[in-house]
């Protein structure tokens, strides 16, 4: 993982190039008075501890909500950089219904709340919370860190820690965000061709029929990304065992092979390729 200390680095730059600095001093109060009510402390704090604390606390970590097409213009995000962000930034204290403890709950992933996520009408942090959840990592309130006490085998082999789905730190840079973009790209590819299109059916009835490309940026691509994959974590594995899934696919291999191979006594053409799916399990 990137240092606080780089990730610092690439911030300042981001800032003096843009004069940006008052930017985040709404978000960085809100992070501050988490992190002092759990006796939260780090370099990243201290320099939010440091700084004018005047403005209000109206807004939090999501983007504001879109009013138009034009691209958003992602101001990099301090609190994020803490390397304790994950444990002590605030959930659950907005709309979004979201505990860092616990397993997920149906409630936790109602099509309501996927909504809440593609419309940005959530955090990031409280996105990645609910993946790392629903992967089965946990939160353990003693040590205060996310333990992979329930995670998917196959996952946990590559990503024994939670790691972050949408790029928290809003900084674009190689060195910082490839790790992001690499943990959605595993996400993504765990998802069976099948369900990649969940999203769609589910949001539809509810007005949201996606995003526009004038508009795209790479926060509303990973959002829909985890959304998408939690409709398909909640359809597809929530409430079964692992060796449960395992039979499930066994099962789906054979009725698919038994498929194929009525096809070829008909003389029908089968079509044999199929995208790569890397499954949690």
């Amino acid at each position: 993982m990137t240092s606080w200390p780089t990730a610092l680095a690439a911030l300042t730059i981001a800032l003096l190039s843009q004069e940006g600095a008052l930017a985040f001093q709404t978000s960085q109060q809100l992070f501050a008075v988490t992190c002092s009510s759990s006796g939260c402390s780090s370099p990243v704090h201290r320099l939010l501890a440091a700084s004018d604390a005047s403005t209000d606390k109206s807004d939090d970590d999501c983007c504001p909500p879109i009013d138009n097409d034009d691209p958003d213009i992602l101001q990099p995000f301090v609190p994020a950089m803490d390397p304790k962000y994950s444990a002590c930034g605030p959930v659950g204290d907005g709309k979004f219904i979201i505990s860092r403890t616990g397993p997920p709950t149906v409630e936790e992933m109602s099509n309501e709340q996927m909504l809440k996520i593609v419309k940005i009408e959530c955090t990031d942090l409280e996105v990645n919370t609910l993946v790392w959840k629903c992967l089965g990592y946990r939160f353990s309130e003693e040590e205060e860190k996310w333990e992979p006490t329930e995670v998917f085998p196959n996952w946990k082999e590559r990503f024994p820690d939670p790691p972050d789905f949408i790029g928290m730190q809003r900084v674009f840079s190689k060195e910082v965000d490839e790790p992001c973009l690499r943990a959605n790209q595993s996400l993504v590819r765990s998802i069976p061709t099948d369900n990649k299109q969940n999203i769609k059916a589910a949001l539809k009835p509810l007005g949201w029929t996606g995003y526009k490309m004038k508009g795209l940026t790479p926060n509303k691509t990973r959002r829909a990304q985890c959304a998408n994959w939690i409709i398909f974590y909640r359809e597809e594995l929530f409430g079964y065992t692992v060796e449960e899934l395992r039979e499930k696919r066994r099962l789906k291999k054979e009725a698919e092979a038994a498929a194929e191979a009525k096809m070829r006594e008909e003389g029908k053409e089968v079509d044999t390729w199929k995208p790569p799916v890397k499954e949690v399990f």
